[in-house]
């Protein structure tokens, strides 16, 4: 009997030539005593290794749930469907067993708050060896010289020293870079991270994404990151995707989406990002306010509060349709 094979364990020719990563249609529902919370709709996405998917989105616009459902952690009251295949395997044939095998050493994600991502009573550098400990089988002092060489390796000052302290001994961009080097340390193909700088002051959040740039270069992993903030995904991303109630409503790369935005909503967040070649009295802002996500809604999410929208756009929902140049939009007045 031959020895049996992890699919996931190191990427194949056939993967080398076929996106990291691939979602399809997926939806993620959970049951409330008002009906059925529709968190996620029906979107779909791909990342090549050594790409950058940025998502974006008003909070609550299911960034972050889409993020949990590839790392398999939806809450188990919640129905997801679709797909989710990565380096071409369905991971939702995986057994909770091997899906913790793969989160933490293959698909990785670095949390939007490091004090909640890390243990208050364990000192940094223990937490991150432990990662090593489980998904490399290394012994508890290999994993902490391992640990001391990551926190170096992003940027801590004095690492060894470093890697006794507890995380309240840390200040918020060295916690931040912690928590990064405890995602990097089962040397993920794929790394997700959620609106990592968002706690961070402007100069700490330039490094940590020049950080994650710099990695990228150095391994070739994959990186989906999530933020609310289209500047900050800008500076990394290859690629963009828009988020809106649930839906993907404009797909392009970071420079088509930019140049020329066709969704109202991506243009409305766009206008209002502040620009210092222009003075503004005030900022502009999208009128409104979201959908309620439980319950049904004919036509488009957006209608309520597009200054385009007709009869007709709360009547049909715009599905996501590719134009020649690869631009995706889903909107029946995008050339209008």
């Amino acid at each position: 009997m031959g020895l049996a094979v992890n699919p996931l364990a190191t990427p194949s020719v056939a993967a080398a030539t076929t996106p990291l990563l691939v979602v399809e249609d997926l939806s993620i529902e959970f049951p409330t005593e008002r009906g059925v919370l529709r968190a996620v709709r029906g979107i779909s996405y791909e990342i090549a290794a050594g790409r950058t998917l940025g998502v974006v989105g008003e909070s609550g616009c299911g960034k972050s749930m889409t993020a949990l459902a590839v790392m398999g952690l939806v809450p188990s009251h919640g129905a997801v469907g679709g797909h989710i295949r990565f380096m071409g395997t369905d991971l939702a044939g995986l057994g909770e067993a091997a899906y913790r095998r793969l989160r933490g050493s293959r698909i990785a994600m670095i949390f939007q708050e490091p004090m909640t991502a890390l243990n208050p009573v364990i000192p940094v550098g223990d937490q991150i060896g432990e990662v090593m400990q489980l998904h490399q089988g290394l012994s508890r002092t290999a994993a902490r010289k391992e640990a001391v060489r990551l926190l170096d390796d992003v940027g801590i000052p004095s690492p060894a020293a470093r890697a006794a302290d507890y995380p309240h001994q840390l200040s918020g961009g060295m916690r931040q870079r912690a928590v990064i080097a405890m995602a990097l340390a089962g040397d993920p193909a794929l790394l997700i991270a959620d609106e990592p700088t968002t706690a961070l002051d402007v100069t700490i959040q330039a490094q940590i994404l020049e950080l994650m740039l710099e990695l990228q270069d150095r391994t070739g992993m994959a990186i989906q990151f999530i933020s609310h903030n289209l500047g900050v995904v800008s500076e990394l991303a290859d690629e963009i995707i828009v988020m809106y109630a649930g839906r993907v409503v404009e797909r392009a790369t970071a420079a088509d989406l930019f140049a020329t935005p066709l969704h109202p909503y991506t243009r409305g967040l766009i206008a209002t990002l502040p620009d210092l070649t222009r003075r503004e009295v005030r900022l502009p802002t999208i009128p409104g306010g979201v959908p309620d996500p439980v319950g049904g809604m004919a036509g488009c999410r957006f209608a309520d509060r597009c200054p385009r929208a007709d009869a007709g756009c709360r009547v049909a929902i715009p599905p996501l349709e590719t134009l020649a140049t690869g631009h995706s939009v889903a909107c029946f007045k995008a050339a209008a």
